[in-house]
């Protein structure tokens, strides 16, 4: 199958569900997972059973599981699961006995977080024989891991266009931008703390393997999202090194275990399926030991709305909005030397409450902030209309000096809601990368600014509050942005009062009139 027909199948399955009433997007690309990844199992054991590997063992037998004891895994070999002719009992096995195989001993690591928890909520045997007939002829193992991956990635990253999915939602031309210019290694450690989708844990992986291949072994192959993309093969690695990038280089952490299974899937299906891809709260509530790693590397689009006042000790920062806290979580995380890349909504760029000034001080006294780079508007549509930046900067124990501002007016599509790319369509990220590694000035796009010009303006480092264009020139703020705006100088306000509160009860306690 080529591109198109694959994401064709996966459009009709997606169809399938949503007429099923299975209407949340999330939901069905979580239920096409488990199928998805029960086909491909069966197709491993076969492809082992064909090259004569005595050493293999299969999944579909009786083995024993932690919680559920001897727990007999033939009857979900796709095989057996789809012979069945009882509709009704097929689905039965596949709710009773999927669940259990996040226990199952041969399993990889993400694999068994695909299963973690598990519930199969397709309504009735009728829809799974539909869904089964349409992936049954489909050779999944056998088509080429690229392709497939990316179509998923799409697929799961997409989510029906919800708005609600703009916390995970990160466009992937734009990831590919930035794991560019931060640019992993192999042997360093990369995290990505609010993982959504998985999407910059394959841009990391897909970007040291390209780094380590060879030119006659990279290929060029259709983007899903307009264009074309380098793929390598990393054939330059050495034993240790591709079972590090298998095992211990790649890291991702959510809260919500839907997303944290597209996730797996993700990485599975990409070629990589041992690495750690955890439940948690990275910012909020207890401490675990997740919070002692530092990692070399953190790429990361944490949401862009909420606050919370439960914040973990380590961040030393009691409340804020919740994209500073992941600030404050990446200043605490990053390891010396390492280097971070982290989307923004440009609230953080003005926002002057105690919690935005703290975590912007550390970041300017303590790490070499790089880069600022303010993305155009319409860059998340349809999922948020909120103008947003990304950082770029390294935990060198040292002062920032000064910081590289670049302003970006075109990705290369429409930047509407409907969006299409194409060479029409003004692009500045080529000119982006052409001035980064020596940080070019070009008036009215790129500028470099004193550290101290931007403490001087109480951490203001919008292009317009730093003199660098002209206020009557920037577009009006979007009705979200001026809400933000609004909700910062109230937060401030209520910091205010919560402090002449204080003052005036230790007054009182001192005896004062």
């Amino acid at each position: 199958m080529d591109s198109g027909q694959l994401n064709s199948l996966l459009k009709r399955l997606c169809k399938t569900l949503w007429e099923a009433q299975v209407s949340n997007p999330i939901t069905y690309v979580t239920q096409l997972s488990y199928l998805l990844l029960l086909k491909m199992l069966e197709e491993m054991d076969a492809e082992h059973e064909d090259a004569g590997n005595d050493k293999h063992k299969t999944l579909f037998t009786e083995v024993s599981t932690a919680s559920w004891g001897k727990v007999d895994f033939q009857p979900l070999r796709w095989s057996v699961l789809t012979s069945n002719p009882d509709n009704a009992k097929m689905l039965a096995t596949l709710r009773d006995t999927l669940p259990k195989l996040a226990e199952h001993p041969l399993l990889s690591q993400g694999a068994r977080a695909i299963f973690n928890g598990a519930a199969v909520v397709i309504p009735d045997g009728a829809t799974l024989r539909k869904l089964t007939d349409a992936l049954s002829p489909v050779a999944l193992l056998a088509e080429d891991s690229d392709i497939k991956g990316d179509l998923f990635e799409m697929l799961a990253s997409d989510l029906g266009g919800q708005k609600t999915s703009a916390q995970f939602r990160t466009p992937r031309h734009l990831i590919r931008v930035i794991v560019s210019m931060v640019d992993p290694k192999i042997g360093q450690t990369c995290c990505d703390p609010a993982v959504g989708t998985g999407g910059f844990i394959i841009a990391a992986y897909e970007h040291i393997l390209l780094s380590n291949t060879s030119p006659e072994f990279i290929r060029e192959i259709d983007s899903p999202y307009g264009g074309k993309v380098k793929r390598g093969v990393g054939d330059k690695l050495k034993r240790a090194q591709w079972d590090f990038l298998q095992t211990g280089a790649l890291h991702g952490f959510d809260g919500d275990p839907d997303i944290l299974r597209m996730a797996a899937m993700n990485a599975v299906l990409h070629g990589f399926d041992h690495s750690p891809i955890v439940r948690r709260d990275s910012i909020c509530g207890g401490e675990d030991r997740w919070d002692e790693v530092q990692f070399d590397i953190l790429l990361e689009n944490p949401p862009f709305s909420g606050a919370r006042s439960d914040a973990k000790p380590s961040l030393r920062i009691e409340k804020g909005d919740k994209y500073v806290l992941f600030l404050a979580h990446a200043q605490r995380s990053l390891r010396t030397g390492g280097r971070t890349g982290i989307i923004f909504p440009n609230g953080i760029l003005f926002g002057d409450t105690s919690s935005h000034i703290e975590v912007k001080k550390r970041l300017l006294d303590k790490f070499d902030l790089q880069a600022v780079v303010i993305l155009p508007k319409g860059m998340f549509e349809p999922y948020t209309p909120n103008p947003t930046c990304f950082f770029i900067f390294e935990n060198t124990g040292k002062p920032t000096e000064s910081v590289w501002f670049y302003r970006v007016e075109g990705d290369g599509s429409t930047l509407t809601k409907a969006r299409k790319f194409g060479p029409q369509y003004r692009n500045d990220f080529p000119d982006l990368f052409a001035k980064w590694p020596a940080r070019v000035e070009e008036p009215g796009r790129a500028w470099r600014v004193p550290a101290q010009a931007i403490r001087d303006n109480n951490y203001n480092m919008t292009l317009s509050g730093l003199g660098l264009i002209e206020p009557d020139k920037t577009e009006h703020e979007a009705p979200e942005e001026i809400l933000e705006r609004v909700a910062e100088k109230q937060e401030r306000v209520l910091e205010l009062i919560e402090e002449m509160r204080a003052l005036l009860l230790e007054d009182a306690g001192n005896g004062a009139v």
